[in-house]
């Protein structure tokens, strides 16, 4: 169905939704919503304090989250990756002595004997 074929008001109705981020975010989570808002816009209007009244739109989420990601790279740069790899190989020569340690006290304890019982 191409645009020319929709009725003029469901066209109005479109160019609303794409007009107004929190209208089309709302539709975009739920489609069930959609004959409900086409009357709410044909009685209430489009000046109506409803749709101001919706939930804001994930794009000022999603802007939110790339100033957040903005500031871990920042952090990220300065970090000395030159410290990070020498303090690894200090806590992996750690762990490996910590191994060893524990592999001598399993080496040391006796084993114990284990009886059988008679049948």
């Amino acid at each position: 169905m191409s645009k020319q074929d929709l009725h003029p008001s469901v066209q109005r109705f479109k160019q609303f939704v794409h007009d107004h981020p929190r209208v089309k975010n709302q539709l975009r989570k739920n489609h069930k919503l959609i004959q409900s808002y086409y009357e709410k816009w044909m009685i209430l209007g489009e000046e109506d304090s409803f749709w101001s009244s919706l939930p804001p739109a994930k794009e000022e989420e999603q802007a939110n989250k790339m100033e957040w990601i903005k500031q871990l790279g920042v952090l990220v740069e300065d970090i000395n990756w030159e410290e990070v790899s020498r303090q690894m190989d200090e806590l992996g020569g750690a762990i490996g002595q910590f191994q060893q340690i524990i592999s001598d006290v399993k080496k040391d304890r006796p084993k114990p004997q284990v009886e059988y019982p008679y049948y």
